[in-house]
């Protein structure tokens, strides 16, 4: 196993990120080390999909749950130079559209493997010199896919299910003349279809 499997495996461990909201509640809040000056709110999200299938008579039955990934929503916000301000904004933008997985720390809960779903910007009279940002995450749950080759021999039916042959060059074979295309006449082989005749 390679260094930054074992890492990127670690990191993105439930146990970590439940030792880590242990260990390191209430030390700051960070999003890969960038800390704001004001957190104005922190919503977590953890949303458990219970399954709905209607019977024919009586109540639907429900048979099936999953957790969602979880959601975090937080209000933040710098004060400082025009110039800071932009380049704070330009991070938080390039990290979301290049789809960068991040560690983010709240008062609560530590998040790894989250992705930046939606950043809204408010400019009005009170925060004109300042970044004040609402920033939504979702955790994105990787995993690794890999392809296999099954002999013809081992497969029920290997001419469903085996690998595309090249059955090299196909000779044009001559086509008969439709049925319709000989009651009507309107046709030929190959033809198409005229609209109005």
């Amino acid at each position: 196993m390679a260094i930054t499997d074992l890492l990127s495996s670690a990191v993105s461990s439930p146990l970590l990120e439940k030792s880590g909201s242990l260990l390191l509640a209430g030390k700051g809040r960070t999003i890969m080390g960038l800390t704001a000056d004001v957190t104005i709110e922190e919503k977590h999200k953890d949303e458990t999909i219970i399954t709905s299938h209607p019977v024919d008579q009586g109540s639907p039955m429900n048979d099936h749950a999953y957790n969602e990934p979880p959601d975090l929503n937080v209000k933040i916000g710098w004060a400082g130079p025009a110039l800071e301000l932009s380049a704070i904004y330009q991070g938080l933008l390039t990290l979301k559209e290049n789809f960068v997985r991040l560690i983010v720390m709240t008062g609560k809960r530590l998040y790894t493997d989250m992705l930046i779903k939606s950043i809204s910007v408010t400019t009005d009279l009170q925060t004109e010199n300042a970044l004040v940002l609402e920033i939504n995450f979702k955790k994105v749950f990787i995993v690794k896919t890999a392809e296999t080759t099954v002999a013809i021999e081992d497969q029920a039916e290997p001419e469903i299910t085996g690998q595309v042959q090249n059955g090299g060059t196909v000779q044009k074979t001559a086509q008969s003349e439709s049925m319709l295309s000989q009651l009507t006449g309107l046709g030929e082989v190959g033809g198409a279809y005229i609209p109005g005749l």
